[in-house]
């Protein structure tokens, strides 16, 4: 064989062994998640997304749904967001109130609330040093008189008549509790149920709402004169406060006051009449950065 043939195959052959060599390592990479698999450019052209329903308790569910989100689509289209159709924060604190604070379950929901953001306090140390109270009295027309249920807890959680107070109350006792860390307390009145679920809950900050006791259809009201503004309260006998902590297709899961059982769960339908009725009052807290 000549000498320029045998130069000739002596290329061929380092072309294919180069060739084969920057295969393999380009698998080896790809095995890793460093560079593409060969050929995915295929696989973009009718990306398939499969919904990801996240199990109770199940993290790694909710991590897929985040790496499908992150993933690059065809062209200039975005992937949706897999939607997450079930969560559970399983470890949020619960306290039944009727041992103590029959009529105390902002103050007792405040509390879990603050205990699972990290915060070191009583149902008793918020009661007495956090907690605006207030109470009721007659005007010169014989009618009853008194703060505003956004300024004040009317009456005494601690016994039965007591009446309640609005997510206002609580924001400004929490940012108290609070004061000087960089926990948040974020007044969320007027959001639906859902953004709750998806936004703050699935994302294992649980949510203090306001709907009535048992999610029953109560209308019975007790009503007075607001002393500052002259307006007419309203407070409905029913109220009811508790810990929004999970969610599924059926139902929406709480820390309830008023349940003995740590998680109770009430249908959606009668949750969202409930929210609804009380104004749409949430109140969530984050924590802060360690």
């Amino acid at each position: 064989m000549k000498k320029a043939e045998r130069r000739s195959l002596r290329r061929i052959r380092n072309g294919i062994c180069a060739v084969m060599v920057a295969a393999a390592s380009w698998n080896y990479l790809a095995s890793y998640g460093a560079v593409a698999p060969p050929l995915s450019w295929l696989e973009r052209e009718y990306p398939q997304y499969t919904e990801i329903t996240v199990p109770q308790n199940d993290a790694s569910a909710a991590e897929a749904g985040a790496a499908a989100a992150g993933q690059e689509g065809y062209g200039e289209e975005e992937l949706p967001v897999p939607e997450i159709l079930s969560w559970m924060i399983w470890d949020v604190p619960h306290i039944y109130q009727y041992d103590s604070y029959p009529t105390g379950c902002e103050s007792v929901s405040a509390v879990c609330a603050l205990r699972y953001s990290g915060a070191d306090i009583s149902v008793d140390t918020f009661i007495d040093k956090y907690l605006v109270k207030g109470s009721l009295g007659e005007n010169e027309k014989g009618g009853l008189t008194g703060p505003s249920l956004d300024d004040a807890f009317i009456g005494d959680p601690r016994t039965v008549h007591g009446c309640g107070c609005n997510a206002p109350v609580i924001v400004r006792a929490a940012q108290q509790v609070l004061e000087g860390t960089d926990s948040q307390v974020l007044n969320l009145t007027g959001t639906g149920l859902e953004t709750l679920c998806r936004e703050y809950v699935s994302r294992d900050v649980p949510v203090i709402v306001w709907a009535t006791i048992d999610m029953r259809a109560w209308t019975s009201t007790i009503t007075w004169e607001d002393q500052v503004r002259g307006d007419t309260v309203t407070f409905y006998t029913a109220e009811h406060c508790l810990v929004l902590t999970g969610f599924d297709k059926d139902n929406y899961y709480f820390s309830d006051p008023a349940a003995e059982s740590e998680i109770t769960g009430y249908s959606r339908e009668s949750v969202e009449a409930a929210y609804e009725k009380l104004g749409k009052q949430a109140v969530a807290i984050l924590p802060g950065v360690d």
